[in-house]
């Protein structure tokens, strides 16, 4: 094999992040809502299943309690809560690791009435919703939803001086209750552009007045939710009104935000006018008005402040995509941002500057893991600016080292090099810094397949080899490649319709159970995973008959590879995730503490299982 001298590098030069290092939660006893109607699964435990402490959230929902400044709560996209009693500066469990597993957290509320209750509105990433409420912090939750649809409960909004009275925004309009979630009712029904309310604001002057947000301008109940009228002069048609913010000691004044910049309105929505002015982004979900005067909105593309509200600048990192701000008066210069993958952000200068403050919080979106050598490698995905490789020299232990790169896809070690396939190309490790291969520009490279000094490369269109120091395409005739694995002397591929052997003159069409699957290499045998199961395929003996494919199950299923001789393969078969254990030839069940859908990547080291998830950060179980 060549060396890689001659490749063209273009430099990714990475910058160090202190991380926050906090024991993790000695919390982790699950406690089953049963009544959500979620699948129940068994939590980490000391003597089980670890999280390593790699810091990140994608936070949805933010709520200070009212008699505490400094007690913060916040909800994730993945059924986490989270409590802090720092005032954002680190995080542990509300309650049980998970308390709504499959559930968004759109939105954490305390009652007005009941300051010692919060409510949660939930939402499911493929349909259905509820309501609950807790009243010790998020140790434990009691559902209230009766009478409600089953689809999506984006927020909700309290009434102050009648307690039990809650509106719900969900998929169908407002649902109302007056006796605290016990039984609701629809309040819309038969406005057709209340089909989806993403937010609500009762009037704080004017209790029997609520305004709605939906998915295509703002509408008012002057009468509890019993009648509603649009209020939408001066509103774009199809604005969808993310947040809607009153503010303090203004009656009538109310500020949205909407995926086409900000509104405002003197009139409680009689008559609004649009602010862009200064916004280098459109869609903007969430805002602030400071103590001191000044706004605050956050969008897709960073936070923007105001000293107006007419005129806008961008401030701060504009990587952050920010979901949810929070602020209080009796912390005028502290500011927290809720952001999509990048976690807690804090301010304590009033906005001047800000710094990640996850600590404690395992909500990440891990895409990739590897070892090499003695280092840890994890991919973290959509986390913004904390997207990239977060390195450990201690199996986990502690992370002492971030690379920023774009969303990584796979690793690869060959012949001693590193190399990161990515969204954005593919990338090789030199030093402590990584470097973009010219060679594969800027496409989005998705798998690295390694046998000895052997090495190919998946691109969403197309294959490569490595040849005199270059990756160089490798012609393939068939559709766009979805998997690749050495097997034998050929590279196998599978596209949308079948299963390939390539051999240095030759494309091979092979027999396959079925169409659409993906390979995967363990020692002696090739996988087959996808729609129509599980399927091996042992390599051929000798002067015998070529062998074909032996059904491992029926049921939709994907394989992660682990790396490991002996325990060379996760298989996630539904909800049922196993281990091949080969010394045993069979294959274990694994009773893992998130659903499986969202296991990501797999690794083995030093007799430990490391499982990467999709919103749960890196679990680690020791093997027997």
């Amino acid at each position: 094999m060549q060396q890689h001298s001659s490749m063209m590098l273009e430099g990714w030069n990475g910058r160090m992040l202190d991380r926050v290092k906090l024991p993790l939660a000695a919390l982790f006893v699950l406690f089953g809502l049963a009544s959500l109607g979620s699948a129940a699964h068994a939590a980490p435990s000391p003597a089980a299943w670890q999280v390593l402490p790699i810091w990140a959230g994608d936070i949805r929902t933010l709520a200070v309690a009212p008699a505490d400044p400094d007690l913060v709560l916040a909800g994730t996209s993945a059924g986490q809560v989270y409590i802090s009693r720092t005032g954002g500066s680190v995080w542990e469990n509300a309650g049980s690791f998970l308390p709504f597993p499959g559930w968004v957290v759109g939105a954490l509320r305390f009652d007005p009435n009941k300051p010692s209750r919060v409510w949660v509105a939930l939402w499911g990433v493929w349909g259905s919703g509820q309501v609950a409420f807790s009243d010790d912090l998020g140790k434990t939750w009691s559902a209230r939803s009766a009478g409600l649809p089953n689809e999506a409960v984006y927020t909700l909004a309290l009434v102050p001086g009648q307690e039990g009275k809650l509106y719900a925004a969900t998929a169908s309009g407002v649902w109302g209750t007056e006796d605290g979630g016990g039984g609701w009712h629809q309040l819309t029904a038969g406005i057709e552009d209340m089909g989806k309310v993403s937010s609500l604001l009762v009037d704080p002057s004017k209790p029997d007045s609520v305004i709605a947000g939906t998915w295509r301008r703002a509408y008012r109940s002057e009468d509890g939710g019993k009648t509603w009228a649009g209020v939408f002069e001066g509103m774009v048609l199809d604005s969808e009104v993310f947040s809607m913010t009153a503010i303090p000691d203004k009656p009538g004044e109310i500020w949205a935000t909407t995926c086409g910049w900000v509104y405002h309105t003197a009139d409680r929505g009689d008559h609004w006018e649009r602010f862009k002015d200064g916004f280098a982004e459109r869609r903007t979900p969430s805002f602030a008005a400071l103590p001191d005067g000044r706004f605050l909105a956050g969008t897709v593309g960073g936070l923007h402040l105001s000293t107006d509200g007419r005129n806008w600048q961008p401030i701060g990192d504009p990587a952050l995509s920010i979901a949810v701000i929070a602020v209080t008066p009796e912390r005028p210069k502290r500011v927290i941002l809720g952001t999509e993958g990048s976690g807690v952000w804090l301010s304590n200068d009033g906005a001047a500057s800000f710094y990640p403050a996850s600590g404690g919080m395992t909500n990440s979106r891990v895409s990739a893991l590897a070892l090499s050598g003695n280092s840890l490698l994890v991919g973290v995905s959509d986390a913004g600016p904390l997207s990239g490789v977060h390195l450990s020299t201690t199996k986990g232990e502690s992370f002492n080292d971030f690379r920023p790169l774009p969303n990584v896809l796979d690793f690869g070690v060959h012949l001693g090099r590193l190399y990161a396939a990515t969204e954005k190309g593919l990338f090789e490790r030199r030093g402590a810094d990584w470097f973009r291969l010219k060679e594969l520009g800027e496409n989005r490279v998705e798998q690295i397949a390694i046998d000895g000094d052997r090495i190919a490369v998946r691109t969403a269109e197309g294959l490569w080899d490595l040849a005199g120091g270059r990756f160089v395409p490798r012609p393939f005739k068939h559709g766009a490649p979805r998997s690749a694995a050495f097997f034998g002397d050929a590279l196998w591929v599978t596209d949308a319709k079948g299963v390939y052997r390539l051999t240095k003159d030759a494309n091979h069409t092979i027999d396959a159970p079925f169409a659409g699957g993906r390979l995967l290499r363990l020692d002696d045998q090739l996988l087959l995973a996808g729609p129509g199961g599980a399927f091996a395929r042992p390599a051929p003996a000798a002067d015998a008959d070529t062998p074909g494919w032996t059904e491992l199950t029926s049921t939709a299923s994907r394989l992660l590879s682990t790396g490991d001789a002996r325990w060379s393969a996760v298989m996630v078969s539904g909800d049922t995730v196993r281990l091949y254990d080969r010394l045993a030839h069979k294959l274990v069940i694994l009773d893992v503490p998130v659903p499986a859908r969202d296991l990501s990547a797999a690794v083995v080291g030093d007799g430990r299982l490391f499982l990467g998830t999709s919103g749960y950060g890196v679990l680690v179980k020791t093997l027997d």
